[in-house]
């Protein structure tokens, strides 16, 4: 079933249920807000079945395994950001003194010949 995240609705967010046989619904994990989606599945093991599909893994409290499959339009999708975790950046890019009398100006791309 396909959906769109971020998705358009008034409460995003991220919520897992299931029913089991034995014990009815379950509920495992409730994550609101537009980042819901990537800290759900950063709860999850990720395997690569091939190029637009993962297996996502979920242990849950009981210490049942619930997998469900991934498939994304282009590369590992939501999964990529996961790599961003960690992820510091710099306090300063560029330090400029006040008596810097360097000068930019914008280059049109017309004005660069290839020769």
């Amino acid at each position: 079933q396909r959906f769109r995240w971020p998705g358009e609705t008034y409460k995003p967010g991220v919520m897992l249920t299931w029913t089991s046989v034995n014990a009815g619904a379950r509920l495992f994990g409730d994550y609101p807000g537009t980042w819901g989606l990537i800290r759900w599945l950063a709860q999850a093991k990720a395997e690569r079945l091939d190029e637009s599909r993962y297996r996502l893994t979920f242990i849950m409290p009981d210490g049942l395994p619930v997998t469900w499959i991934l498939r994304t339009e282009m590369g590992s999708g939501p999964l990529a950001l996961l790599k961003l975790r960690g992820l510091t950046l710099p306090k300063e890019i560029f330090v400029v003194s006040p008596d810097d009398d360097t000068k930019m100006s914008a280059v049109d791309d017309d004005d660069w010949a290839a020769e």
